[in-house]
């Protein structure tokens, strides 16, 4: 049997592709072969006809091809879906987060999905097709038969990480879409590709129910499960260590958990520990928030390499916080990056996430997390994110009961939703990011003057923001001189393009 899997990650150039990774393991570990085809691109970006015809090729000798897509990934997948199956008749199998979250419309694109976490159910799948016995009661695949559509029960949510194989790195059997063209994986691309960093993930789960995320319909769909699901410390060592040997130009770890500062400080201390002696690179860990962070973990990992942290933020205002279902207060936002700040030495540009073009979101939420913003210390970088209003999440549902989307309207499919809208305060965000950057601040006192709604309106703060951005200084009688000698170049609100994010924030 052969197995051909496609990622068709969004992100460029890295091919990381974590999930599938893990399920060509599992199918390796049973004797089978198995290719993966990284398909990076654009999110909005769709797959030209010579990519098409080559990744056609490449799946001609399969005999199943497995898709695994998020939503973003639906306007390129679906369109490549419907030419593997003209050209090709090889069965092809959906899944991941949005065959998850929305398995009755992708079932309009394909005839077998997966729906939940893959890996015992697409090794079942394959076992049964070498076998030749009907797969159509597989726990966890829905099937189009003859126009209608079969949905089996849910599979339950795998409980041991530690039985899982760690990710497929072998180049050999993998290719990837580089400057337009399918070529093999060789070791100087993989070098590219894996870049400075290596990304694990040591759990599974979010304890969490975020209004934006999908997270919480997995909560909905196994209500009496265990969510959080967690690998052993010496489990995740040992996966790091090999990752260390398996490629040695690798200079820093990513543990990108939804929640790892939610282990509890024995398993820290552990992890730690067996890190520092094993592993020894520095490291970045991505899940934390305002109310998990704490100074004696931070204390057991700085020991131990860690070198940067990613906290949600999301917004500082009480109304939107809120909204999103998020449990703390800006007073506890500037806690957490003043301890934080204890740890310079060792964390040197820690990051934060913020959430914008929020529609419920008003001028004054806004200003809010703004002059929030600017009392932290320097320096850091912010990672800003439009609002995506996704299926399966709370706020979809408030989006389309409010009338912000209309009944049977996809958001989440148009050009480039998920840039950043041309706005004054858009632009006042990046500011921020770039100065905040280079350990420069913004002064509470400055963002008062930019965003202060008189001196809005007369044009006073965008003159005050053309002269922070130029470099000039923080100078309102010097910002209003300009004004007066300008009196036409006020900064205008109208949308405009969207904005092409910078690198680290796509």
């Amino acid at each position: 049997m052969k197995i051909t899997l496609i990622s068709p990650s969004p992100h460029i150039p890295t091919m990381i592709g974590h999930g599938v990774r893990i399920l060509s393991s599992c199918l390796k570990r049973e004797g089978w072969n198995v290719e993966i085809l990284f398909l990076p691109r654009n999110v909005g970006d769709l797959y030209g006809e010579k990519v098409i015809e080559d990744v056609i090729d490449l799946c001609k000798d399969a005999n199943l091809i497995g898709i695994s897509l998020m939503t973003d990934d639906l306007c390129a997948v679906a369109p490549l879906t419907r030419k593997l199956s003209q050209n090709l008749r090889v069965p092809i199998v959906w899944g991941g987060v949005h065959p998850t979250i929305c398995p009755e419309q992708c079932m309009e694109h394909v005839d077998m999905i997966c729906v939940g976490e893959g890996e015992e159910t697409l090794v079942e799948l394959v076992r049964r097709m070498e076998r030749g016995s009907d797969p159509q009661d597989i726990e966890g695949i829905w099937f189009k038969v003859e126009g209608k559509i079969k949905r089996n029960p849910l599979r339950p949510l795998l409980q041991d990480l530690d039985a899982l194989p760690f990710p497929d790195y072998d180049s050999r059997t993998q290719y990837a879409l580089v400057d337009g063209a399918m070529e093999q994986v060789s070791e100087a691309l993989l070098r590219r590709t894996v870049g400075q960093y290596y990304l694990t993930l040591t759990s599974r789960g979010c304890p969490f129910r975020c209004a934006y995320c999908w997270n919480h319909t997995i909560h909905r769909m196994h209500p009496n499960e265990q969510i959080i699901r967690k690998r052993s410390m010496t489990n995740v060592v040992q996966e790091l260590e090999a990752a260390k040997q398996r490629f040695p130009f690798v200079r820093m770890i990513c543990i990108d958990d939804d929640a790892f500062f939610l282990r509890d400080t024995e398993e820290i201390r552990e992890f730690s520990e067996k890190y520092r002696a094993r592993v020894r690179l520095p490291l970045w860990v991505t899940g934390s928030t305002p109310l998990t962070i704490e100074r004696e973990k931070l204390e057991l990992l700085t020991r131990s390499g860690l070198a940067s942290v990613r906290m949600g933020i999301q917004s500082a205002s009480p109304r939107t916080l809120s909204l999103f279902g998020r449990q703390y207060s800006g007073e506890q936002i500037l806690s957490a990056a003043e301890l934080i700040e204890e740890f310079r030495s060792s964390i040197r540009e820690p990051q934060y996430d913020v959430i914008l073009d929020n529609p419920w979101e008003t001028e004054e939420d806004i200003v809010v997390t703004l002059r929030l913003l600017s009392h932290l210390p320097v320096p850091y970088r912010l990672f800003l994110f439009p609002l995506r209003l996704y299926p399966g999440t709370d706020l979809y549902e408030g989006a389309l009961k409010e009338g912000w989307l209309s009944p049977g309207e996809r958001e989440f499919l148009r050009p480039h939703h998920h840039r950043l809208k041309n706005t004054y305060w858009n632009r006042l965000f990046l500011l921020m990011d770039r100065r905040a950057s280079q350990g420069k601040r913004i002064s509470p006192r400055m963002m008062k003057w930019l965003t202060h709604g008189f001196l809005r309106r007369i044009g006073l703060s965008q003159a005050v923001y053309r002269r922070v951005e130029a470099g000039h200084g923080e100078s309102l009688r010097e910002a209003l001189w300009d004004l007066i000698r300008r009196p036409f170049a006020t900064m205008k609100e109208k949308e405009g393009p969207a904005f092409l994010l910078p690198p680290h924030m796509e």
